[in-house]
């Protein structure tokens, strides 16, 4: 796994660290400002609003790739953790749809089945998912 965000301004293609971010969120920590003074620092071209406009950039990324580590099976199982198994095994179905060959979340379907007492149907996801592998 990369420790850095690819954020690109203009035709310039910055490699900004993971270390800027209070850790497993979007938001920029103590170290940012440091980080983005030296970009300024570094490229003098780069105005103020400049500035602004990547560190508002970076953020959206930083978002976009947390939303898509909680897709599929990490977020049912995060759902179902939290007592929500019905809205798990939607969030699943709907997931299946567009990647229907993943066998991990075949398998996390079987599992939040089973916890709701749909073991037939539970048993069978996870066959299926066992398969994939």
């Amino acid at each position: 796994m990369t420790n850095t965000l690819t954020v690109k301004h203009g035709s310039l293609a910055l490699n900004i660290p993971y270390s800027v971010f209070v850790k497993g969120t979007s938001e920029f920590n103590d170290k940012a400002d440091e980080y983005f003074s030296m970009l300024r620092k570094r490229y003098p071209w780069l105005s103020e609003n400049s500035i602004a406009v990547l560190k508002r950039t970076t953020a959206e990324e930083m978002q976009n790739i947390i939303e898509e580590s909680l897709r599929g099976p990490k977020k049912a199982r995060m759902l179902s953790g939290e007592g929500k198994h019905i809205e798990a095994i939607k969030h699943l179905e709907s997931y299946l749809i567009d990647f229907p060959d993943d066998g991990d979340a075949w398998y996390a379907l079987g599992e939040i089945l089973c916890k709701i007492g749909r073991t037939d149907e539970g048993y069978k996801a996870m066959n299926h998912g066992r398969r994939m592998f």
